[in-house]
């Protein structure tokens, strides 16, 4: 099957959609396919425009960031056209069995691509609230119910209800949840925490994600000082680039002494690659999310056998069983929070527990494998839905 991805952001930003869009391309061009992933390589000039990684042909357009403002030109046309008149360029003739839009801008990208080829249009539509944008309900309107899509991949229930909510059918919208990649070896305890720049010595409590505020550390801010005082010699460890200034000035001014004393590390210049050396660093993983898509760093943690205390909401209460592979508790609360860690620092059984939870639920219900398997699956329902319109 030819296959053309069409995704705003990748490799090496790190996100839910990012390594999606990585493990789903490079699953697929493993098993045989022909994917050519397409992307925006604006903001990063060091990067070849035309590559093979993982097996995948990668082409990064940039044209388009220099002809929007050409004044012999209609602005909003070019705002419109030049990047769909680049990727005609970069494609040169090139005919796809599927185009697969990995977001709302991508899906109207690959309109027009796909109606050309008359290939199969599938969208895997990521974006947290889209709806609470400008024209939000009209947007998703569009995207699930108006457009002629021939299958929603959606990654959670949270995004099958939303799909379902703003007119998705049944025969085009499949619930196909990520996968994560076997865990490669990971460094000794002593070299992660070297690397890190973590001391080598007292528990390491992680959180892998954004700060924004829809990721919560703000409640994690304010529990780490009860952690603190039951365990003077404990460091957290915030692993993600920062979404919001202001909401990052916030976290780190409630976390106040613990800053000065130096027991906060943050690393916001991380990679998919690094997070099995911040895992083996760890020894709890903490997702404080207000809600979530699919809890996919929840799902990372429980991969590298970190036990897991997460928020019971949206997209987190569908990863985690409680007290089977991780502890819910409920958001946006520091002291259920801070409690929860303590337990499971307090008690190794609970801990190993977790993990051995933890391993067989990634195992059974997060692989790449059943990833890649669902979507071909959906691939070829999409297939037969274009050639009945």
């Amino acid at each position: 099957m030819r296959i053309l991805f069409l995704t705003s952001t990748f490799e090496p930003l790190t996100g839910g959609a990012e390594t999606y869009g990585r493990l789903l391309t490079t699953s697929l061009a493993a098993a045989g396919h022909d994917v050519t992933v397409v992307t925006d390589g604006s903001w990063l000039d060091d990067l070849p425009a035309g590559t093979t990684e993982h097996g995948c042909r990668v082409l990064r357009l940039r044209r388009f960031a220099g002809e929007v403002d050409r004044r012999d030109k209609v602005v909003w046309r070019q705002l419109q056209y030049a990047l769909l008149n680049e990727l005609g360029d970069a494609l040169d003739g090139e005919t796809f069995d599927v185009v697969h839009a990995n977001s709302h801008e991508t899906l109207q990208l690959g309109l027009p691509v796909a109606e050309d080829q008359r290939a199969a249009l599938v969208a895997s539509l990521h974006e947290q609230n889209p709806d609470l944008e400008a024209f939000g309900a009209g947007r998703c309107r569009l995207a699930y119910g108006v457009l002629p899509v021939d299958m929603h991949i959606a990654a959670s229930r949270f995004y099958h209800e939303r799909a379902v909510r703003y007119g998705a059918t049944p025969d085009r919208l499949r619930l196909v949840y990520h996968g994560v990649e076997g865990a490669p070896a990971a460094p000794g305890r002593a070299q992660a925490r070297a690397h890190l720049g973590l001391p080598a010595d007292g528990p390491v409590v992680t959180c892998a994600g954004r700060l924004y505020t829809r990721k919560g550390q703000v409640h994690l801010a304010d529990a780490f000082g009860k952690i603190r005082a039951a365990h003077p010699d404990a460091h957290l460890l915030l692993a993600g680039r920062v979404s919001d200034f202001d909401y990052a000035r916030d976290v780190f001014d409630r976390l106040g002494a613990a800053v000065g004393d130096g027991a906060v590390t943050h690393h916001e210049d991380l990679t998919l690659a690094d997070m099995p050396t911040v895992f083996a660093a760890s020894d709890v993983a903490v997702q404080p999310s207000l809600e979530e898509g699919l809890g996919l760093a929840a799902i990372e943690a429980m991969q590298h056998g970190v036990p897991l205390v997460a928020s019971d909401v949206v997209g987190l209460d569908e990863v985690v069983q409680d007290g089977v592979d991780g502890l819910l508790v409920p958001a946006r609360d520091p002291d259920a929070l801070a409690g929860a860690v303590l337990r499971v620092l307090g008690d190794r059984a609970l801990g190993g527990h977790l993990v051995e939870g933890g391993l067989a639920a990634v195992a059974g219900r997060f692989s790449v494998e059943a990833m890649r398997d669902a979507t071909l699956d959906a691939y070829e329902v999409a297939r037969e839905n274009r050639r009945g319109r």
